[in-house]
């Protein structure tokens, strides 16, 4: 990836569920970005545009992710294991808080859990099987 590919104003995540807002590269090819949790700024920092690239990936908006989780069998009355439990999935995906959930109920169990999907963990998934792991 190329610096002119990060652009100010973009949002990423790493593995975890990490999302960033980049602010800017400087000069010294360092990229700032705003952590972001809930919708809001909860912190800032900068790294070398190297591991920058190495550990985020683009993301488009939740909306947009959520439509491309939805085809890859993400949906109402599907199955996943997530976190190691299996969950009845209640919902389509949809936007929360700049992340991606789901509504679901753990096998066995009667509650309704809201269960947010790190999106770089679902991008992975390419398979197109009826019950999913994450």
């Amino acid at each position: 990836m190329r610096s002119d590919e990060i652009k100010n104003g973009q949002r990423f995540q790493d593995g975890t569920g990490l999302t960033v807002r980049v602010g800017d590269i400087d000069s010294t090819d360092r990229v700032h970005f705003s952590v972001i949790v809930d919708g809001k700024v909860a912190d800032h920092g900068d790294m070398s545009h190297a591991a920058f690239v190495h550990r985020f990936s683009r993301i488009q908006s939740v909306e947009d992710t959520c439509v491309r989780i939805k085809r890859l069998g993400y949906v109402a009355r599907g199955c996943v294991r997530i976190y190691g439990e299996e969950f009845e999935l209640l919902s389509d995906p949809f936007p929360e808080h700049d992340r991606v959930a789901i509504r679901a109920r753990a096998k066995g169990d009667s509650s309704i859990r809201l269960l947010r999907l790190p999106v770089t963990l679902v991008q992975g998934d390419r398979g197109q099987r009826r019950s999913r792991s994450v």
